[in-house]
């Protein structure tokens, strides 16, 4: 990936995209391939946010709206367990309540099931660009289309994830049911209890971090500028009417502004005038040694809610979801949790410790949907935030579709599940 070097004070663009994570590189990538003179400002690294070290699934198959109504009533249990996959911070911040509580207001299904079927679409589209990508550049050594599998404990558990599988399949996701025999046979790194599993042969991996370097690579052959180590701390207007924004690299003046913030996304909204109700959920990630035997695609410890990458050479594991909005701290006792049941389950590595641990944030809407286009009451304002843990596995269609709305072509997806203007 080439050197990102600031630029001269109140460089004029046509397009300005705020947050250099997957989510902002894509939408530069689209834009400038539209002929739009596009920079992107980065207040750390290009794609060294939640985009760095992530689980690198690219899996229609687990795109489903966060407000999930089958999670509603677990998680009031799993609030009170401090070794459970969901954890949200007790606050008494008025912001932070109303979040909760649109969030509960969301789960239901009547409104989770057609969000989900869009959110499916938007992630199919993703994972065919992503191996058009692969395809294109030899960089991108590290994707893989080699199916995830669900492994259950339980016959209760599974039993559980018909209706959910079901919906899956009506969103045109190929489901297989395997037997706890099959799943011994096909995934031999499967040591623990199983009753058995689902099968979804069209999902997808990669190391997230490269992927994110190969589509900049893309994005600035097409003629993006990448400022790195530039954070935005004034938006204001000049005289003819561009935005003028200040940022630690300089001033820049933009006709319009793509906002892709990710959990950044309240405070950048903050300045615009604009409610963007994103809250950061984080997440772990610890890449071990080399199993024996080496999972042959990524798996997914149901019960555990552990997620399961094999790298050629290492694997990463990862979960948790913390709603913490900015908090950054390491808690060791669920890192613990996310090691022991991986190692329940596959035959990892002995040694007592990974041989690094990540966490990162999760930008997560209340209504567990990304908010994709035009903000209420700003013709030069748009919103391209809130993917929750679907970021990378979104982020192609993502770019596209704003492209699309800002270009006034006929978007390839139905834009009203993603509108900006809902909050």
């Amino acid at each position: 990936m080439r050197a990102r070097t600031p630029v001269a004070h109140n460089r004029l663009v046509d397009v300005l995209v705020i947050g250099g994570g997957v989510i902002g590189v894509a939408c530069a990538r689209e834009l400038a391939l539209r002929g739009a003179s596009v920079t992107v400002l980065e207040r750390d690294r290009i794609g060294h946010g939640c985009s760095y070290g992530n689980a690198g699934w690219l899996t229609p198959s687990q795109a489903t709206a966060l407000a999930n109504p089958s999670m509603l009533f677990k998680s009031f249990r799993w609030m009170l367990d401090p070794e459970s996959p969901l954890y949200i911070q007790p606050r008494l911040d008025p912001p932070y309540l109303r979040w909760l509580i649109e969030f509960l207001l969301a789960s239901r299904r009547s409104r989770f099931e057609p969000a989900t079927m869009a959110l499916v679409a938007l992630c199919k589209a993703s994972v065919d660009m992503w191996e058009a990508l692969a395809a294109r550049d030899p960089a991108f050594r590290s994707f893989e289309r080699r199916g995830l599998l669900a492994v259950y404990e339980h016959q209760s558990s599974i039993d559980a994830a018909v209706a959910a599988n079901e919906l899956m399949a009506r969103a045109g996701v190929r489901v297989e049911r395997w037997s706890a025999e099959q799943v011994r046979a096909q995934e031999p790194a499967v040591i623990g209890p199983t009753v058995g599993g689902y099968f979804f042969p069209d999902d997808a991996q990669c190391e997230p971090y490269e992927a994110v370097r190969v589509l900049a690579d893309e994005a600035t052959a097409a003629g993006v500028r990448f400022v790195e180590g530039a954070e935005v701390f004034d938006v204001g207007n000049t005289a003819h009417g561009r935005r003028e924004v200040k940022s630690t690299a300089g001033v820049f003046s933009a006709e319009q502004l793509v906002v892709a913030t990710g959990s950044w996304s309240e405070q950048m909204g903050r300045m615009l005038g604009l409610r963007l109700p994103v809250i950061g959920a984080k997440g772990y990630s610890l890449l071990l040694p080399k199993a024996d035997p080496h999972p042959s695609r990524s798996i997914y410890l149901i019960e555990r809610k552990v997620a399961v990458n094999p790298h050629h050479d290492a694997l990463r594991i990862a979960g948790t979801l913390e709603l913490v909005r900015n908090d950054f701290s390491i808690n060791t006792r669920r890192v613990d949790v996310i090691l022991r049941g991986a190692r329940a389950m596959l035959r990892v590595s002995p040694e007592p410790a990974a041989r690094s641990v990540w966490r990162g944030l999760r930008p997560c809407t209340p209504d567990g949907m990304p908010v994709i286009g035009r903000a209420r009451g700003y013709g030069d304002v748009w919103i391209a935030t809130g993917h929750q843990m679907a970021g990378l596995k979104t982020a192609p269609a993502t770019g596209q579709l704003l492209a699309q709305l800002m270009s006034g072509e006929t978007p390839r997806f139905d834009p009203a599940p993603f509108r900006a203007d809902r909050f």
